[in-house]
């Protein structure tokens, strides 16, 4: 490797073995600019952003906003924050950070769990909240958004259309840090994942150019599939900057309800004979574990049962359907431990709504379960596994949690065989945690499952990532990454070991 310009910060990673949590933030150094060049780069990015000073962060609050993101990992100040209004302003700020030779990181709504938008090289961070455009395509079922669009702000435009954009991640992310990093939630059942509901992207590459990858046409076999190339790459490849999603038809119907269950595993057994029955109006099948129930009553104030539980809404035209469908899960639980005199239903959805509420705040209970001073840290990780294989793997995560004395919050989108372990912790509880993470790994990928199934790589799955696919698959995904960003500048360190930004591949 031809060494790039000293100044811009290189990464050495260990990946033979596990890591220690301090081993999560990547060794690096500093971008080193002097004045000048910082003033030079710094006039740069506001030229850039059309002339506008107020885009352009070199200190105070925005700086530390931008260090961190919601995930467990060491925080890391960026050299500049930049915020572009267009994606010509994105590609311009992108040229401007080329030609100082400094890496640039890509950022959402900052929501992300490994660290992905962390800026450990520090140089800019390029902040997508500016990027505003919403547009429907009703004839198409289709609509056009700036990467800096809320999930949740898409849904509330669309809504009195009748539409809405299916994936549905618990914590409110950027439409465009969804498609960064595969990020889909707890709709995946009937609509499908992230990746399955984007049609086209516009791109900056990391040359500062613009490119859409694909007409946004329901059927296309013009060339190479760039769209999901770009997809859960997390800005090493480039900028997503604008997107054409899929709406759907909202039902006008909601009902669902309660399954209190013995254990996990009849739980979580009971899911996966429910998903071969396939009821047709079962959009959500979300399992908490007890300790997760009791966490949601001790934060949220509700009352359910502490036991194994599953939350389930239905959609549709018809209320009697919807409570058919209802019955049969009830049923099929039944036959796998559930108290069916402790079954709770709602016949509509605002009497839903409070349920979910306390659900997407999985995160926020379990860091103030144990009610330590100031709240817990929250180690967060998912993994994905074959449905033949979920039940054994949830009930050994909660075993393994149980044996080395932790508290485990297990949150799960059960139905895809997605399931989250959240454990609070403190400082000197890390040895533990990592043990804890080594073993869940370990049973993923011995169940021929995935490291992660929406949280994306970012810093903190690099190695198993890498023991997940092995050397030719990593050896060509850096081959796509040499071919795309020969100067390493885009977001690197991120999903696969890297030589140093700046270096020339």
């Amino acid at each position: 490797l031809a060494q790039g310009p000293t100044r811009v910060c290189a990464h050495q990673r260990r990946h033979s073995r596990p890591q220690a949590m301090a081993e999560m933030r990547p060794q690096t150094q500093e971008v080193q600019l002097g004045a000048e060049e910082k003033l030079a780069l710094v006039r740069a990015l506001v030229a850039a952003c059309g002339g506008d000073e107020g885009a352009v962060a070199v200190d105070g609050e925005r700086i530390e906003e931008m260090s961190k993101d919601m995930s467990f990992h060491e925080s890391h100040r960026p050299t500049v924050v930049a915020t572009p209004a267009t994606t010509e302003e994105v590609a311009a700020v992108v040229r401007a950070c080329v030609a100082a030779r400094v890496p640039m990181v890509p950022r959402g709504a900052g929501t992300g769990l490994e660290g992905g938008a962390i800026p450990y090289c520090g140089g800019v961070v390029i902040c997508m909240e500016r990027l505003r455009r919403m547009e429907v395509l009703e004839t198409e079922m289709m609509a056009v958004v700036g990467a800096g669009i809320y999930k949740e702000e898409l849904n509330k435009f669309v809504a009195p259309m009748g539409l809405l954009f299916g994936p549905d991640p618990a914590s409110n992310p950027c439409i465009g840090g969804m498609a960064s990093t595969g990020g889909s939630g707890m709709t995946t059942l009937r609509y499908g994942t992230t990746k399955e509901n984007v049609v086209s992207l516009t791109v900056v590459t990391p040359q500062g150019e613009i490119l859409q990858t694909r007409r946004p046409v329901r059927k296309s076999s013009s060339g190479y599939e760039l769209t999901q190339l770009y997809m859960g790459a997390e800005g090493t490849l480039g900028i997503i900057c604008e997107l054409t999603v899929r709406l759907k038809k909202q039902p006008p119907l909601r009902s669902g309800g309660l399954l209190p269950f013995v254990d996990l595993k009849s739980a979580v057994d009971a899911v996966v004979a429910a998903v071969r029955a396939d009821p047709p109006s079962m959009v959500r099948c979300e399992l908490l574990n007890a300790e997760g129930v009791d966490a949601t009553n001790v934060i949220f104030n509700t009352t359910i049962p502490v036991t194994p539980t599953l939350f389930l809404e239905m959609r549709g035209t018809d209320a009697e359907q919807l409570r058919r469908d209802f019955d049969m899960v009830v049923d099929i639980g039944a036959a796998h431990g559930c108290d069916r005199g402790h079954v709770q239903f709602a016949s509509d959805g605002a009497q839903l709504d409070a349920v979910w509420e306390a659900r997407r705040g999985c995160n926020f209970a379990a860091r103030r379960y144990r009610k330590m001073p100031g709240g817990d840290r929250i180690f967060s990780t998912d993994v994905c596994v074959p449905l033949r294989y979920l039940a054994d793997c949830v009930s050994g995560a909660e075993g393994f949690c149980r044996d080395l004395g932790l508290k485990c919050v297990i949150c799960a989108h059960i139905a895809d065989g997605n399931f989250h372990c959240l454990i609070p912790h403190q400082a000197d509880d890390i040895p533990i945690v990592k043990q804890f993470e080594v073993k869940i790994i370990e049973q993923a990928l011995a169940s021929e499952g995935t490291v992660s199934g929406e949280h994306g790589i970012g810093v903190g799955k690099i190695g198993h990532s890498c023991r997940e696919h092995g050397p030719v698959h990593v050896a060509v995904q850096q081959a796509v990454k040499r071919a795309l960003d020969p100067l390493n500048l885009m977001n690197p360190g991120k999903v696969l070991p890297a030589p140093a930004a700046g270096a020339k591949l």
